[in-house]
């Protein structure tokens, strides 16, 4: 996928998704149309920003910003740059951190919410160190949109990057759908919460297309297997 231009996830046309590098990985920035004039964007990337106010900024228009954990912040300032009344939103556990980089008027997400489309949810995953925020879009009785942070990366191949490529190995986080070591070692400070958590939210909502935080767009029928079965042989 060519890297700063935003595509359309075609199966839900108010969704967009672009790439970008930070560091040496590739990432993903989301920005969900809400309203004629109001979007949400999660992990905003300061090189996403020329080709969305190219296409998409008006006067009237106005953002939301979601930080989906403690850590993805790069890029927002760049963004408040040139939305500078945007609302800001974190988990309450994220916020800690998030206001000592140097964000404030965080909204707690556990309080208050952007307003989102039809269908769409706010979850917060329990035991993640960095306070991590997926959104969930209900398609029907039997499917599911999930967006998600650092649970799940799905790199369709390892890097070109030596020192990427050597971490990828090291960590088990490429190629294809993973759970990278990093989540285990460092960023789940909870486990024994997040596992069941995540297993009984997978039943509910059955995601058949995800929007991970690093790496490709999965569309896949048999996405709540893989889902399930990676969980339970990674966690």
């Amino acid at each position: 996928m060519k890297k700063h231009i935003w595509f359309q996830l075609k199966e839900h046309p108010e969704v967009y998704f672009g790439q970008y590098i930070v560091p040496n990985f590739i990432s993903n920035s989301i920005a969900i149309k809400t309203a004629e004039n109001h979007w949400v964007l999660i992990s905003p990337g300061e090189k996403m920003l020329a080709k969305w106010t190219e296409k998409w900024k008006s006067k009237e228009t106005k953002i939301s910003i979601i930080f989906p954990n403690s850590f993805h912040y790069m890029g927002v300032n760049s963004w408040l740059d040139q939305f500078p009344d945007a609302k800001l939103y974190a988990s309450q556990k994220a916020k800690k951190r998030l206001v000592k980089k140097g964000f404030r008027n965080i909204i707690p997400l556990e309080s208050d919410q952007p307003e989102l489309p039809t269908g769409y949810k706010v979850l917060i995953p329990p035991g993640h160190r960095g306070g991590d925020i997926w959104l969930s879009k209900k398609c029907d009785k039997s499917s599911s949109l999930w967006i998600t942070c650092d649970s799940f990366l799905n790199y369709d191949r390892v890097s070109n990057q030596p020192i990427a490529r050597a971490m990828q190995a090291i960590l088990g986080a490429a190629p294809g759908l993973k759970i990278s070591q990093v989540i285990k070692w460092l960023l789940l400070d909870g486990k024994a919460a997040f596992k069941p958590w995540v297993l009984n939210q997978l039943e509910k909502d059955r995601p058949g297309i995800l929007i991970p935080g690093h790496g490709e767009v999965e569309c896949d029928k048999k996405l709540t297997d893989k889902l399930r079965s990676l969980i339970m042989h990674r966690l």
